[in-house]
């Protein structure tokens, strides 16, 4: 028998209004709620409870939903990523941070316990997680209360820098498949947990670092297996100079000439389309595709601030 509790006299309560098909404010009203079900939304509710909270200086929302978020890495950052942006590099600290400062597996599985701490703390209930894995991730994510979209990361390369102005990458297509592999396995062990809250994301982790051959089978499998599929794109002024290199086409063009962009696919960031500023670049195609193939961005604003970045309208010119 589900519990039910009551968050007595709100102060004030995002409700959803069905007449009108839209968020509305309410105050000084309860919301009860049985399992996982709210079961009542008004003033004075007079059934039984098994727990009542002072409401009266709550706001009540519906939970947050963080659709790109690193919880084994993001925490130790803190001091760091704030001042850290590489003028060679278009002022992103991204490489030069990623090469020089991993935490191991120990790190990481106490940063997870802080970043859903936080994440709880602020309101946020559901998470698509990307990180690499460890032993018990599935298990602390379960205990946590969220509600996850596991996401474990594979790619084809690493990053790795020589100088302080360009990104090179160690290519093993072999370990690659071997990380993909396992992925599949631990989001399989996931969606199987009592819990019933956890589920998979395909995540190949960033567009310049995994071989067409491994993301046009991502696509495959998120396809064949109703999961989403998430990946780091446009990302840099870095990544989009490296990808035109490689293919003559922006990053998001050349996602879409291999069919990574698709209604089930969300993008990590999408900073540096093809109308950006700071790119000078000529095709303004990128926003487009992005809207004719259904496609997602999760834009992560607060980082790329840091940076000096911010996204910008990229319509085409008139």
């Amino acid at each position: 028998m589900a519990r039910t509790t009551c968050i007595g006299n709100a102060a004030w309560v995002a409700a959803w209004d069905a007449g009108a098909q839209r968020h509305v404010y309410r105050r000084n009203v309860d919301v009860v709620f049985s399992g996982n079900e709210i079961t009542f939304v008004g003033a004075s509710y007079g059934g039984p409870v098994d727990e009542r909270i002072d409401g009266r200086n709550v706001f009540a929302i519906p939970g947050l939903v963080d659709l790109h978020s690193h919880p084994t890495t993001e925490p130790a950052y803190k001091g760091i990523r704030e001042e850290h942006g590489v003028p060679d590099m278009y002022m992103s600290g991204l490489y030069e941070r990623a090469v020089a400062f991993r935490l191991d597996e120990e790190g990481r599985r106490a940063a997870a316990k802080v970043a859903y701490s936080e994440m709880l703390a602020s309101g946020v209930t559901s998470v698509a997680d990307l990180s690499v894995g460890f032993d018990g991730w599935v298990d602390l994510l379960a205990r946590s209360g969220l509600r996850a979209f596991v996401a474990p990361g594979y790619a084809s390369a690493q990053w790795h820098l020589e100088n302080r102005h360009e990104v090179k990458f160690r290519w093993d297509e072999p370990a690659g498949r071997a990380a993909f592999d396992r992925a599949l396995a631990l989001m399989a062990t996931a969606e199987k947990h009592p819990s019933g809250r956890l589920s998979g994301v395909v995540y190949p982790m960033q567009v310049d670092t995994c071989s067409e051959e491994l993301l046009r089978d991502s696509v495959a499998v998120a396809r064949d297996t109703h999961r989403p599929l998430t990946i780091h794109a446009a990302q840099s002024v870095m990544e989009f100079h490296l990808m035109v290199q490689r293919h003559g086409r922006t990053p998001i063009q050349w996602a879409s000439d291999i069919g990574l962009l698709t209604p089930q696919t969300f993008l990590g960031h999408g900073i540096f389309l093809d109308g950006h500023s700071w790119l000078h670049w000529w095709s303004r195609r990128d926003l487009q595709l992005l809207a004719e193939r259904g496609t997602s961005v999760a834009h992560c604003p607060t980082p790329f601030a840091r940076y000096g970045q911010l996204l910008e309208d990229s319509l085409p010119l008139a």
